[in-house]
């Protein structure tokens, strides 16, 4: 299964994902797809590739890129009416090639697409290209490598919003959950005025940890404007005797969260991209109630990263 729902995209979407996988890969000079006379989409690039196929061999001359996008979940590289067929996708792009090729000659050829593409597949297809085209630096892209590409660049996939289908880091989020409720039915209405640190708040350096962590300065000021005034209730509300059991399980949440993240730290990015994802979590799609305290989550969160209960510290 892919790690990220192409078919989700529209492919305006997928279009710009490729070219951006394209800046990394060939070089920045990688163009926004153009509409031709005949309707059809390429996007072009003249140089030496940074690193296709790799950095030691890079093709190099006129690359035309082509972006092939499909809604259907399930569909191959292999399937009839995309490589086998004589009216399929790849058969048709060929005939329109031949004839771009005559007055807009290219060295090298790749097509982008959200299929499925086996290792069997692959040669099948390449021979197909390099026959119909004439020119022999020709490659497909299936999901499998788009895969690994957004795995080698994380960044490309926030800025399309895909990190957000990837499988959660999994805690037990019933015992934050927990703690969260009764600490919002026992507190009183909180000051909207920011208190002082907590002395214990000030052992770690927050710009050093900022640094370590990766968190934007422009999050941090809306963590403490929008949370720091929680914290020292948070703390009261931990510290009491009589809420040893919630503290326990605030400690057992903490520590599932600090593997996690070290585990999979590389998934992400900022560390606000963490802090979103454990947000987004916790809630859950079915909680009614965590829904209507969701403030509070984001507070809770914001204080386990403020309080260096999540986050490297060294």
């Amino acid at each position: 299964m892919s790690q990220y729902p192409y078919e989700n995209l529209t492919d305006e979407e997928f279009e710009s994902l490729v070219i951006r996988i394209g800046k990394e890969v060939l070089g920045i000079g990688c163009k926004t797809f153009s509409v031709g006379k005949d309707g059809a989409k390429d996007s072009w690039f003249t140089g030496t590739a940074d690193y296709f196929p790799s950095k030691r061999s890079p093709w190099t001359g006129t690359f035309n890129i082509q972006a092939k996008h499909t809604k259907s979940l399930n569909a191959s590289c292999s399937d009839n009416d995309f490589s086998v067929n004589q009216t399929s996708v790849l058969s048709k792009e060929i005939a329109r090639l031949k004839e771009v090729i005559k007055t807009t000659p290219f060295d090298n050829y790749i097509i982008f697409t959200n299929r499925k593409l086996s290792g069997g597949t692959h040669p099948i297809i390449v021979k197909m290209l390099q026959s119909g085209l004439g020119i022999q630096n020709v490659e497909i892209i299936g999901k499998e490598d788009l895969d690994s590409y957004l795995t080698d660049y994380p960044d490309i996939a926030y800025q399309f919003g895909l990190y957000k289908f990837q499988a959660p880091l999994r805690f037990y989020e019933k015992e934050l959950r927990d703690v969260i409720v009764v600490f919002s039915e026992q507190s009183k209405a909180i000051s909207t005025e920011a208190k002082n640190y907590i002395t214990t708040f000030t052992v770690i350096d927050k710009e050093k940890k900022n640094d370590i962590n990766n968190l934007s300065k422009d999050y941090f000021e809306f963590l403490k404007s929008h949370s720091l005034q929680y914290f020292e209730g948070i703390e009261s509300f931990l510290r009491d005797p009589k809420n040893d059991t919630y503290l326990k399980m605030y400690s057992n949440t903490v520590s599932d969260l600090q593997d996690a993240i070290t585990v999979e730290r590389s998934r992400f990015n900022e560390f606000e991209h963490i802090i979103k994802h454990l947000i987004d979590y916790t809630i859950g799609n079915n909680e009614d109630k965590l829904m209507d305290l969701r403030k509070i989550v984001r507070v809770f969160i914001h204080f386990m990263y403020f309080n260096c209960d999540i986050g490297k510290t060294a």
